[in-house]
């Protein structure tokens, strides 16, 4: 296994779609609420609590021997021969995490959510229209997770003709945080091993804290101490 720090690039394969997936970030106003911490049984999204017994996880419900690497708000699954690369930003913050595995990379953001809805049926739409603008094409299709986005996204948005990248957006909603994976080729084709990727999304947990966030705000991802360290599989602390 092996770890990989850069900076996010607009021209970066592992990244296609990024700019679409933006759309992600943006707050509403109905939405300020939740963000200073409201609560209210008569809030709260009636899918907000309902465990995922196929995954991905909340930190409360996973109960597993799962080996995972700890990235604060993810624990993403260790597997042999995988590579890990991190995403930072200009201020050195890592926005992102993905994993390429046997020809197949797996991005991994997670957003805080509103307590009232949830946000992918949103944000399909939103892409939809975002990849169409920059020339790209987007249609849904039905995976193991419920509603993915197939799509054809430029591989360089600013140069017109550079070409068309395949790639496949999938999203989990869960309990105030929404978890969005992107799976492509590693070396800028379609996913060469789809059910690889879902497999690896499926085990994916996500440690969304108490702190109050913005509905649509990326959570805090950080480093391990040693890249070595994984976090323990629960009841082996």
């Amino acid at each position: 296994m092996s770890f990989l720090r850069r900076k996010r690039d607009t021209h970066d394969d592992a990244s296609a779609g990024t700019d679409a997936a933006d759309e992600t970030k943006r707050t509403e106003a109905s939405d300020s609420a939740d963000a200073a911490g409201a609560s209210g049984d008569d809030q709260i999204w009636p899918g907000a609590d309902k465990a995922r017994p196929h995954g991905p996880f909340d930190i409360e419900d996973v109960d597993d021997a799962i080996t995972r690497i700890d990235f604060g708000a993810l624990r993403v699954p260790a597997s042999d021969g995988m590579e890990v690369r991190l995403d930072v930003d200009d201020e050195g913050r890592i926005s992102a995490v993905a994993v390429a595995l046997e020809g197949t990379v797996l991005q991994l953001q997670v957003f805080a959510a509103p307590r009232t809805l949830g946000l992918w049926d949103d944000v399909r739409a939103e892409m939809i229209a975002a990849i169409a603008g920059s020339g790209g094409k987007a249609e849904e299709d039905t995976g193991p997770f419920g509603p993915e986005l197939v799509a054809q996204v430029p591989t360089d948005a600013t140069k017109p003709g550079s070409g068309l990248q395949p790639v496949r957006f999938l999203g989990v909603d869960g309990p105030r945080w929404f978890l969005r994976g992107v799976i492509s080729g590693d070396s800028g084709g379609g996913p060469t091993d789809l059910a690889t990727a879902h497999e690896l999304f499926r085990n994916v947990v996500v440690v969304r804290g108490d702190a109050a966030a913005p509905p649509r705000e990326l959570l805090l991802l950080t480093m391990p101490d040693d890249p070595s360290l994984r976090s323990e599989p629960p009841g082996q602390h």
